[in-house]
């Protein structure tokens, strides 16, 4: 095996850790239905992101089915879901969106809250969460927010 196969199995692995924000219900609420796998993998979603460009306020969240079912909307906390846009992806953009999910860096970040990015996906059986700061985002998250289209 090569080291650099081994150390992408290795990355596989990381996990986004939330343990240094504030455990509010604010935030229990958007991670569990960010980061709930059993749920996700039922409701046969591909990814899920969610993103607080208003420190917690709301969450611009957005789910891609394995089909290509893209759905994404405002959710405020405990109040409303609002502004909810779908659209049916085509096959080679679900190409595209799993090849950029394949290379998303396994390195996790712990920004502001204003400028988390929380993305969770279908890797196998298995439901992986990784963070990143909107400020600095990844390449191959760009690119999952180029196809998806990137709320603000």
């Amino acid at each position: 095996m090569l080291a650099s196969e081994s150390a992408r199995a290795t990355d596989k692995t990381a996990q986004a850790d939330f343990s240094s924000y504030p455990q509010t219900d604010l935030l229990r609420y958007y991670l569990n239905g960010q980061t709930n796998a059993a749920w996700n993998l039922q409701h046969t979603n591909l990814l899920a992101i969610s993103a607080f460009p208003d420190g917690g306020k709301f969450a611009l969240r957005c789910s891609v089915t394995e089909s290509g079912q893209e759905s994404d909307y405002r959710d405020v906390y405990n109040w409303a879901i609002q502004a909810i846009h779908s659209k049916n992806l085509s096959g080679a953009d679900v190409k595209s969106l799993r090849s950029a999910i394949h290379n998303l860096p396994a390195v996790c970040a712990s920004p502001p809250f204003e400028r988390l990015v929380i993305i969770s996906f279908r890797e196998g059986t298995n439901w992986l969460t990784r963070s990143y700061d909107s400020g600095k985002i990844p390449k191959a998250m760009r690119e999952i927010y180029d196809i998806v289209g990137e709320r603000k």
